[in-house]
C-alpha cells in the first residue's frame, strides 16, 4: 500500500498504531477527522513517507521527535489540532532550509503569534490557533 487516503471521514479515536507498520508508505492523508490522542513515537517507523496530512482533527501531545527519522517527508501538516511543545530539532534538521538541505519543504503547525500552541522556528507557515 502506497496511499492511505481516510480524509473527510469524521474518524474518532487515537490513530491504531498499525498504521506505522506500512514499510512502504509514502502518504497518509487523515486530515479533517475527529482523531484524538497523542501522535505515537511509532511514526518514525514510515521511513519512506513523503506526505503527512494530519490537521483539522483533536490530536494532543507533542510532536514526538522520531517524525525526524522521516528523511524523504517533504510536506508535513499539523495544523488544526491541540498539539503543543516545540518542534523537535530532529524535525528541522529535515527542512530544505537547512546545511545540508534536507526534502522537508511545507511543514505547517499552529505556530502563529500572539499565543502559538506549537514553538516551530522551522515551519514553512504558521496558522492561528483556534
Amino acid at each position: 500500500l502506497l496511499i492511505f487516503d481516510l480524509d473527510f471521514n469524521d474518524l474518532t479515536g487515537p490513530i491504531p498504531d498499525e498504521l506505522f507498520n506500512m514499510d512502504m508508505l509514502q502518504q497518509l492523508d487523515l486530515n479533517d477527522n475527529n482523531l484524538s490522542g497523542p501522535l505515537s513515537t511509532n511514526i518514525g517507523n514510515l521511513k519512506t513517507l513523503t506526505f503527512l496530512q494530519l490537521d483539522h482533527n483533536e490530536l494532543s501531545g507533542n510532536i514526538p521527535s522520531e517524525m525526524g527519522e522521516l528523511k524523504n517527508l517533504r510536506i508535513g501538516f499539523f495544523n488544526d489540532n491541540d498539539l503543543t511543545g516545540v518542534m523537535p530539532p530532529e524535525v528541522c534538521a529535515n527542512r530544505n532550509i537547512t546545511s545540508p538541505p534536507g526534502l522537508l519543504g511545507t511543514l505547517v503547525t499552529d505556530c502563529s503569534p500572539p499565543n502559538p500552541e506549537v514553538d516551530c522556528p522551522c515551519c514553512s507557515s504558521c496558522n492561528v490557533p483556534n
